[in-house]
């Protein structure tokens, strides 16, 4: 799934390259508002999925809660055979 994020991130960003090159900058300033997006919004997100490696409180908090679940269903079905 993450690489499916980041090859759409990728194609959006080289659309919109495409899009600038073939029409040139926006003329109007809401539409240089809705380029200016179009080209933050997947880079941001393709620096977050690319060069943030760093593990943050929430990504811990959800593998920890991953981890206790998976535990206790194995405490489960191990009493379930017991």
């Amino acid at each position: 799934m993450r690489n499916l994020a980041i090859l759409l991130n990728i194609a959006l960003i080289g659309l919109f390259l495409y899009f600038l090159v073939t029409k040139g900058l926006p003329k109007e300033g809401s539409e240089s508002l809705i380029a200016l997006l179009l080209f933050a919004a997947p880079t941001s997100t393709l620096w977050a999925l690319l060069i943030d490696k760093d593990e943050n409180w929430l990504s811990l908090y959800l593998r920890r809660k991953a981890l206790e679940e998976r535990k206790k269903i194995q405490s489960l079905s191990s009493d379930k055979h017991s």
